[in-house]
């Protein structure tokens, strides 16, 4: 039976086990004996130097994030917590019901239709105000049609589809 040939993952383990590492370990030992003589080299190894450049720049990140939280005005004494939800406006799409309600789900609720609590069916799709002539603000069902929302009512454009 042939043995399996290796992958050239393995073979780059084995020769970095093999080879690499004992090379590695006379280099360090060089280089330190080499710095304790003349420590002024130690900024000259590019390894250091880069790695006091990432501190130095993580350092001015966290200062700027520090500064940047003492300008933040603070909230008004009688606010309450933040909100975690949000009210979205619902119109039933059966035409016969047309039923417009507010529903209070989590911030980025997408799991419509929902169930309408007029005519009890799983209708409600998420209503937007059309603020065209013939629908006068009125919050309306959408379509998507060429990249637009258009009005299910009247077929005004209502903006980009998201």
């Amino acid at each position: 039976m042939p043995s399996p040939q290796r992958s050239r993952f393995v073979e780059w383990f084995v020769l970095l086990r093999d080879e690499w590492l004992p090379s590695q370990r006379e280099r360090i030992t060089a280089w330190y004996e080499v710095v304790r003589e003349e420590p002024f080299l130690i900024w000259h190894t590019p390894a250091i130097r880069y790695g006091v450049y990432a501190l130095g720049c993580l350092l001015a990140v966290w200062l700027l994030v520090w500064a940047a939280s003492l300008l933040e005005p603070a909230p008004a004494k009688d606010a309450g917590p933040r909100a975690r939800t949000a009210n979205f406006h619902v119109v039933c799409s059966d035409p016969e019901c047309g039923h417009h309600f507010m529903i209070a789900r989590e911030f980025g609720f997408k799991k419509f239709p929902v169930k309408c609590p007029k005519c009890g069916e799983k209708t409600g799709q998420r209503g937007v105000r059309c603020n065209s002539p013939a629908c006068r603000g009125r919050f309306v069902t959408t379509t998507t049609i060429d990249g637009e929302l258009r009005c299910n009512q009247c077929g005004a454009v209502l903006g980009p589809a998201p």
